[in-house]
């Protein structure tokens, strides 16, 4: 049966709201056709609906240094002695702007649940403004360790009220996603599971400064819009500290990773996140969250996770009949000791695509996928012949290429320009495909590069090429080249980890090799397609550096050969 997924955020939701969020502004919402995978167990039903909701506003939360915050409270109408499990979630894009906003645009991704939905199922859902946000009085300081000890105080409130069943599960995207990671760290005891829904983990390599360069494009909008809703709009709260931190100038003033990303701002700490967790990503969300998606489920110490990546609009799964039904039968099973059979599925369940608009969902026992073969292909300098509006139209091949060639091209205004335009600098691209070929995991980019300045940046993009010349991204990866350093102990043959902590300077004209972490997809290349490698000096949306000013070069073939690592997946 094929499901429709373009139909979202319908059924039982009463209470329109919305708030635009600069997430959104990344990802296009697409209509999405997914095939529902077939589960390894017979599901038991999940919690149907039979309560309407009680509504309680800027319910005081009091904090361990004195600081009240404020929560909206939605509760299923049930006996005085009935008690139920917590939905929360935490952000600082205003609970107040929940209840008013509709889903269209610009307004599309409030990125938390519905409340008539979960309470008629038997869930309290409270939504908390973080502090100094909102309703909630004091500093405000956005994913910060603040705010995480804040988060845990919370979600001990919430157990002790006479409401909660004492068990406590976070929900949310994005933002609430983020702060999920944050506060799991901190073990709280009353927290039982958490479900990151598209958020990052690492704030400093998912998000703020992706390979070293600065998202200059998405903070800038986004900060704005985030305070404008606080600061400009009839819901503002009498707070003159709402929002006055200045974090763009504490992101750039700490543009190398450092120990300030992890004790006055805060990031996953892996090794110290053991709750249940369900790990839900977007192959498509290579802007933000992806990358932390997977890194969450792969490095956090938990011993019972899992991870589910699907496609779509940054919220179109989550609020889908599909995406509910996920998240209902996890709840049910963690938070009401309901059978539903999830726990019987694999622990990796993967939308498979053909495009970025349709996709199969697949089972998997692990990830990366062990049966993956992991297969070089060669920049090779010799001319494709099909990319006429690249600078350099290129090959890639499995042979490596006997001499070694040198591709120059220019890194100034030029190539910023082209970027704007949606051109291609260096394309390179294989023969036809005789077969299918999935990708599915992590690439990594070696290349041996230099500059005629003391740094450059590389923009290097994986895309499925159809016969008629149009192309689809399947993924994309970032480094300024003196950022190359790498950690020995979390680097693997096919995905660098790069430390960030020492600047490596270029001397002009010196050839330096790299390693550029491409973030994991999942792509079937269709017979008759190309794969095409693009590696572009910019993207019209990081920051445009002042070294940016003259020109760089790739070299191939010979002993200074570049290639890419694709995980291939064979044909079952």
């Amino acid at each position: 049966m094929i499901v429709s997924d373009n139909n979202v955020r319908t059924g039982e939701m009463s209470f329109t709201s919305g708030l635009l969020n600069g997430f959104a502004l990344l990802f296009l919402l697409v209509a999405v056709t997914m095939v529902p995978a077939t589960s390894r167990a017979q599901s038991v039903e999940a919690s149907q609906p039979e309560y309407s909701v009680i509504f309680e506003q800027d319910v005081p939360i009091r904090l361990r240094d004195g600081t009240v915050i404020r929560a909206d409270v939605y509760r299923p109408d049930a006996a005085d002695n009935q008690t139920f499990p917590v939905l929360m979630s935490l952000s600082a894009y205003q609970k107040s702007m929940d209840r008013i906003l509709p889903h269209v645009a610009p307004f599309t991704h409030v990125e938390r649940p519905e409340p008539d939905y979960w309470t008629s199922r038997g869930y309290v859902l409270v939504f908390v403004d973080t502090r100094g946000t909102g309703t909630s009085p004091g500093q405000s300081d956005i994913w910060s360790i603040q705010e995480a000890r804040d988060y845990y105080d919370a979600i001990e409130w919430s157990a002790e009220q006479s409401w909660s069943s004492g068990k406590v599960g976070l929900v949310g995207v994005s933002y609430y996603a983020i702060t999920q990671w944050n506060v799991a760290g901190l073990q709280p005891p009353s927290l039982t599971t958490i479900v990151p829904w598209e958020g990052w983990a690492d704030m400093y390599r998912d998000s703020v400064f992706h390979g070293g360069v600065f998202n200059q494009g998405f903070y800038g909008r986004w900060w704005l819009d985030v305070r404008g809703k606080q600061l400009l709009e009839n819901t503002r709260a009498d707070n003159s500290a709402a929002l006055s931190e200045d974090l763009i100038y504490n992101f750039l003033t700490h543009h190398m990773d450092s120990v300030w990303w992890d004790q006055d701002k805060a990031r996953a700490q892996f090794d110290q996140i053991t709750v249940p967790l369900y790990s839900s990503g977007n192959w498509g969300g290579w802007n933000h969250h992806m990358r932390g998606n997977i890194a969450g489920y792969v490095r956090s110490a938990s011993e019972v996770k899992k991870l589910q990546m699907h496609i779509g609009g940054h919220t179109d799964a989550f609020y889908s009949d599909e995406g509910k039904t996920e998240l209902l039968r996890w709840y049910d099973y963690w938070l009401k000791d309901i059978d539903t059979g999830i726990m019987d599925e694999p622990p990796v369940k993967l939308c498979i695509r053909s495009s970025t608009r349709e996709c199969e969902w697949r089972f998997e026992d692990e990830w990366p996928l062990a049966r993956t073969q992991y297969t070089r292909y060669y920049l090779n300098s010799s001319s494709a012949g099909v990319v006429g509006d690249a600078v350099h139209d290129a090959s890639l091949t499995t042979d490596k290429p006997d001499s070694e060639q040198e591709l120059t091209y220019a890194a100034g205004p030029e190539a910023y320009s082209r970027a704007r335009n949606g051109l291609p600098t260096a394309s390179f691209v294989t023969e036809p495909l005789d077969q299918d070929v999935e990708l599915t995991g992590h690439i990594n980019l070696v290349m041996w590069v230099s500059s005629e300045t003391d740094d450059m940046d590389v923009f290097a993009y994986i895309r499925d090429m159809a016969p008629d010349g149009t192309v689809e991204t399947a993924t994309r990866g970032i480094l300024q080249v003196s950022h190359r350093k790498l950690d020995p102990e979390l680097s693997t043959s096919y995905r660098p980890y790069h430390t960030h902590d020492d600047e490596q300077k270029l001397t002009p004209g010196e050839i330096v090799p790299i390693e550029v972490e491409i973030w994991a997809t999942s792509m079937i290349f269709k017979k008759g397609h190309r794969i095409r490698l693009d590696v572009n000096a910019h993207d019209a949306g990081h920051y445009f550096a002042a070294y940016n000013l003259a020109n760089n070069s790739i070299y191939t073939g010979g002993d200074r050969a570049s290639y890419v690592i694709l995980p291939i997946i064979p044909t079952e």
